[in-house]
């Protein structure tokens, strides 16, 4: 099996950079059709008119929200009409995998400028896409990475804190999936073996959650920039982001999958809060040593990220609704890289337990 290895083609992060966005832009194209929500386009569209200078080479299209497939052709329609060499997706993840498939079935070149580091989505090469329910539909996968991302710290710092929190929970499951597919000679999202280069990524997550998280989420909290926060914006963004399709995958975002199939949910939390419960219910799963266990489990009680199920709002789950996730997580496609097989009751077991285990951290316990 070959190792593969991919990422955007350029990256591009500092304070206030968004201005700079037709310097990295244009060597890409002549025209550029811009993806955003109403708020992020009133915000930011006079900056990226005023780096253009030529209002007639853009094109703003509203974005409605959700990355679904009647979104898609909706804008897939807008584009052909108005033209475009380059789409420009300017938000969140679901408007970020919009602009992805926008772009890979116009076979155009696509540039991300990510206003919050919430999950991996800038740097990828796929899409996720949802059901108009909010259930997860499919995974799309196109031909390329973005061609160019622009991380603007200044604007991704004055998200609410659970944006970075939830990016950092998304980080943290390179760290759990990684080794397993590394040592195991399991094939990534590629389709082939992990490199020395995309191990390493992870364990430079690992030191920056560990070293720099708690720090960053005090930056936040004063609203000022640091060091702390920049590396972990990096994290959240790049480092995470290539990891997603070089580092391999378990049932590291399994559970979050089967979490979007419950119809009940009494609020729907961010990808990457669902993230976190989905990696630490498979260090459970896997049996990790306590000292493992709870060095996440601390960490993620230290800087808020959720640990339970209550902390989800699935507190309320009934038996049926952990046999329906449960489900789920046997027929996710990085499950089959685990060692060992992982059965309906044995999922379940895992939730139930890694729940227990969270309940007692947020009591103040720990288990070491």
């Amino acid at each position: 099996m070959a190792q593969l290895f991919a990422s955007p083609g350029m990256y591009v992060q500092g304070y206030g950079e968004l201005k700079n966005i037709a310097k990295y832009a244009e060597p890409l194209g002549e025209s550029f059709l811009v993806i955003g929500s109403k708020n992020r386009i009133r915000d930011l569209g006079e900056t990226i008119k005023k780096s253009f200078q030529d209002d007639s080479k853009l094109t703003f299209v509203e974005h409605n929200g959700s990355c679904t497939i009647s979104e898609i052709e909706k804008i897939v329609k807008i584009a052909e009409e108005k033209g475009g060499d380059v789409i420009i997706g300017m938000g969140g993840g679901k408007v970020i995998d919009t602009a992805k498939a926008v772009a890979g079935r116009l076979k155009k070149r696509v540039v991300v400028v990510p206003t919050v580091a919430a999950s991996d989505a800038a740097t990828t090469r796929c899409a996720v896409i949802y059901k108009e329910d909010g259930s997860e539909d499919c995974e799309e996968v196109y031909a390329s990475n973005p061609d160019l991302v622009i991380a603007d710290t200044e604007i991704i710092m004055k998200a609410p804190v659970k944006y970075i929190l939830a990016g950092m929970g998304d980080a943290m499951a390179k760290c759990v999936a990684a080794p397993v597919c590394y040592r195991g000679f399991q094939p990534n999202e590629l389709g082939g073996g992990v490199t020395e280069l995309a191990y390493s990524l992870s364990n430079l997550i690992h030191d920056i959650l560990m070293n720099h998280g708690e720090l960053a989420v005090a930056a936040l909290e004063q609203g000022v920039m640091s060091h702390d926060l920049n590396k972990v914006i990096e994290m959240n963004v790049l480092i995470s982001g290539i990891g997603c399709e070089v580092n391999g995958a378990t049932t590291d975002h399994a559970f979050y999958a089967g979490f979007t199939t419950l119809q009940n949910r009494k609020e729907s939390m961010l990808h990457g809060e669902y993230v976190t419960f989905s990696s630490l219910a498979t260090l459970v799963l896997e049996g990790a040593p306590k000292e493992t266990i709870d060095e996440y489990y601390n960490f993620c009680t230290r800087v808020g990220l959720p640990v339970c199920l209550a902390d989800l709002k699935l507190d309320y789950m009934s038996e049926d609704d952990f046999r329906q996730v449960a489900q789920m997580v046997t027929e996710c496609g990085g499950t089959a890289h685990l060692p060992f097989e992982v059965t309906v009751d044995s999922a379940v077991a895992a939730m139930k337990t890694a729940d227990a285990i969270g309940k007692m951290y947020k009591a103040g316990k720990r288990l070491v």
